[in-house]
């Protein structure tokens, strides 16, 4: 039978207390299932390489007893419960009771470095709440349980400050008067660990990244208000000031901490390797970190790191705090022992604390993990704002980051915050790029140019079946010749701003030419080429993107049934852009290298009635922009480095076309359609930071929106031309939706040679 290891009451609510008020004795436990869910800014991470399974945390309401040396060690199950008042522990391997992460092998007083923790991951500035159901218990008092947990910064900012709070069902603080019918801090077991701080071994004794106090023999910690219902962490900090001087006063983001040498010492790279060296950017580069090893231990690691580079012991010049000589980090670079990554560690907080659950009525509490930021970011209302807001507090408030300009940013800072909330969003929104969205845009636009040349095949429908006509919308007629056409066209249109790009007019132009021949009556290939230019002109005056290219696409035509056509087309494009930003004043000019690739795939059903010929349409499109990335020039210290990036969007549309001949012959011809088209592309985090720093995130909205595609022409045959004639056509396209709009105009030619 297994047996539920619970406390005794202690000092927090005493049986006899309890019994003389009347109130029941007993109290509820956590679930093994202890998840219902999360919502808000995070999640919990099941980090399968150290064997957590889904949903990455479980409660422990009873521990298998560990026996044997660690090596050996078996489990067995107790022969009674115990009763345990964590209040009197002395130390973690002591505990009965925990939440911990969802490893089945293991337990609450399994080694160290085994995985237990919970790692949560906070991802944005909303609070991250865990809502995890009890289970009333009439035999046992209130249970205690040890909570080894982590947090990760992924939010984009410096988190200032952090609240562990525990809400009931409601979403209220948890109520200390009536701890027997509640969830809440236990803080007078102390002595297993109460607080926030950076995991062991950067800072501090013990841990298993790197070598024993890498940075600094003092632990970093979180300062800690601490009540019944809620933990509020401040400003983080570590003994002999090592942290401040180099990180500031607050946790880091992912995307802030330094990049760092790491050894794989045991030819393991299932385990974690040795940390090395950091990049410290203010200090000049890659910089020794302080080992606490004693004399002879230091004298043998550098020993074994000299032999691993294949070096003299001397080359190292080897001084705690000091520089890496260059030699030694070519060596390293070229040795497939050593490799760079960044120094995740301190984007981590590990969370150490004991809850006591009470009899919940309702089943179930929150534990909220609630993220504070410094005032720009508190300012932010997007996501682009925010994230814009938190790489701008960090090249003012990160140490290690600082080339000489931090008075700048900060100051620029001060002057954000003192203006009203409208102007604030528009001055923090242009110190960084808000829209690199334009450059999908400029690139859909640029590619259904090439599609719309193109036009739709017209067909025939006849008492021997249907053939692809020689006349009107986009066609010519079909023999042993080599068919071919010309088109001039452009369009003019407009994104509207969404939640995290400004919006943008774009305009295009573009000459198209193309040569195709007949396989059969009801089958034809062709080839295109086209050159093109565009610009997209961001609102606000926030500044524009050139872009230029050629294009070049294959295409096929073919019929089907009684009135049915497919036309297919894939195509490439070869595309230069050129940008300029106005920030602080200044312009930031940019320029690089792109391509895109397109396709298209559109049917129609024809029926003929007299004149006209109508019938249903519809057609799938995709555009797949790649552009490079690029240092922007002319702007200081508000210049950008912004990374690569790629964007895709896939149209889709339904609707109906039609033709009428205009002369009893048939050679004049007026054609249209009308559809519906779903747009849908993929938002994308763009890699963009101040010139000479870390790069930041950048949130791009993807095109997700619908509108309608009007499409209107006319076309003419003309005979002569070596009696095979020639078509000429002119054509308006337009789209009409909420956020996006454009108009096209084109005119062409199409003979056979």
């Amino acid at each position: 039978m297994r047996k539920i290891i619970a406390r005794k009451l202690g000092t927090v609510a005493p049986i006899a207390l309890i019994a003389a008020l009347g109130a029941p004795a007993f109290a509820g436990t956590l679930d093994d299932d202890v998840l219902i869910g999360t919502s808000g800014g995070g999640y919990i991470f099941a980090d399968p390489a150290e064997g957590v399974l889904e949903p990455g945390i479980r409660a422990v309401t009873f521990t298998k007893t560990r026996i044997g040396d660690g090596q050996t060690a078996e489990y067995v199950e107790p022969f009674e419960a115990i009763e345990t008042d964590f209040e009197t522990l002395e130390k973690r391997s002591e505990v009965t009771n925990c939440l911990i992460a969802n490893n089945p092998d293991v337990y609450c007083d399994s080694e160290r470095g085994t995985g237990k923790r919970i790692k949560t991951r906070l991802t944005g500035p909303e609070a991250l709440d865990i809502r995890m159901r009890t289970t009333p218990s009439d035999e046992y008092a209130q249970v205690d349980y040890f909570t080894f947990g982590k947090t990760s910064n992924l939010t984009g900012a410096r988190i200032t400050d952090l609240s562990i709070q525990l809400l009931d069902a409601d979403g209220n603080l948890m109520n200390p008067e009536t701890p027997e019918a509640a969830v809440l801090f236990n803080l007078a077991a102390t002595a297993i660990g109460l607080g926030a701080n950076l995991p062991d071994g950067l800072y501090g004794d013990g841990g298993n990244e790197g070598e024993i106090g890498f940075f600094s023999p003092d632990a970093a910690e979180l300062a800690l208000t601490a009540s019944a219902n809620t933990l509020d962490f401040g400003a983080l900090s570590n003994g002999d000031g090592h942290y401040a001087t180099y990180f500031g006063d607050a946790l880091l983001d992912d995307s802030m901490v330094p990049d760092g040498l790491f050894w794989d010492d045991n030819d393991n790279p299932a385990d974690e390797s040795a940390l090395i060296a950091w990049n410290n950017i203010s200090g000049g580069g890659w910089t020794y970190g302080i080992i606490e090893l004693g004399d002879a231990a230091i004298e043998a690691r550098k020993i074994e790191l000299a032999a691993a580079l294949g070096v003299e012991v001397d080359a190292l010049n080897y001084v705690p705090g000091g520089a890496v000589p260059q030699e030694i980090v070519d060596a390293a670079q070229a040795n497939g022992l050593f490799s760079v990554a960044i120094i995740e560690d301190l984007r981590n907080a590990n969370l150490n604390f004991t809850i006591t659950v009470g009899n919940v009525e309702t089943g179930e509490f929150t534990l909220r993990l609630a993220p504070g930021f410094a005032p720009i970011v508190e300012a932010a209302t997007t996501e682009y704002q925010f994230r814009t807001a938190g790489y701008l507090d960090a090249a003012a408030e990160v140490p290690y980051w600082n080339l000489g300009n931090a008075d700048a940013y900060a100051a620029e800072i001060t002057r954000i915050l003192g203006l009203d909330p409208a102007a604030q969003a528009d001055a923090l929104e242009q110190t960084g790029f808000s829209f690199l969205g334009a450059f999908s845009g400029l690139g859909m636009n640029l590619g259904r140019d090439q599609v719309f040349a193109l036009g739709r095949p017209s067909v025939e429908i006849g008492t021997d079946g249907v053939t692809l006509s020689s006349k009107g919308d986009g066609s010519w007629s079909m023999g042993d010749d080599l068919r071919g056409f010309a088109s001039l066209h452009g369009s003019s249109g407009s994104y509207e701003t969404t939640a995290n790009s400004i919006g943008y007019d774009v305009d295009t132009r573009g000459f198209s030419a193309g040569v195709e021949t007949a396989i059969s009556p009801t089958m034809s290939v062709g080839v295109m080429v086209g050159g093109l230019d565009g610009t997209a002109e961001a609102f606000a005056g926030r500044g524009e993107i050139d872009a230029s290219g050629w294009s070049v696409a294959a295409y096929g035509r073919t019929t089907f049934g009684v009135g049915g056509s497919l036309q297919a087309v894939v195509g490439y494009q070869d595309l230069s852009f050129d940008t300029t930003r106005n920030v602080a004043g200044m312009v930031a000019e940019g320029s690089t290298d792109g391509s895109q690739t397109f396709m298209a795939l559109q049917a129609d059903y024809m029926f003929r009635q007299g004149a006209l010929t109508w019938g249903p349409m519809a057609s799938i499109e995709r555009y797949d922009i790649s552009v490079d990335g690029f240092t922007e020039t002319g702007a200081g210290i508000w210049n950008l480095a912004v990374g690569e990036q790629d964007g895709a969007v896939t149209l889709v549309s339904a609707g109906v076309r039609g033709e009428y001949a205009v002369d009893a012959a048939g050679n004049t011809r007026a054609y249209g359609s009308l559809a519906m088209t779903k747009a849908s592309g993929d938002d994308a985090m763009i890699a963009a930071g101040f010139v000479g720093l870390p790069s930041g995130s950048t949130p791009v909205d993807g095109i997700d929106q619908d509108w309608v595609d009007v499409n209107l022409g006319m076309t003419t045959t003309i005979p002569g031309f070596g009696g095979k004639g020639a078509v000429l056509g002119g054509e308006y396209r337009g789209s009409f939706g909420d956020d996006y709009e454009n108009h096209g105009l084109g005119v062409f030619v199409k003979m056979a040679f």
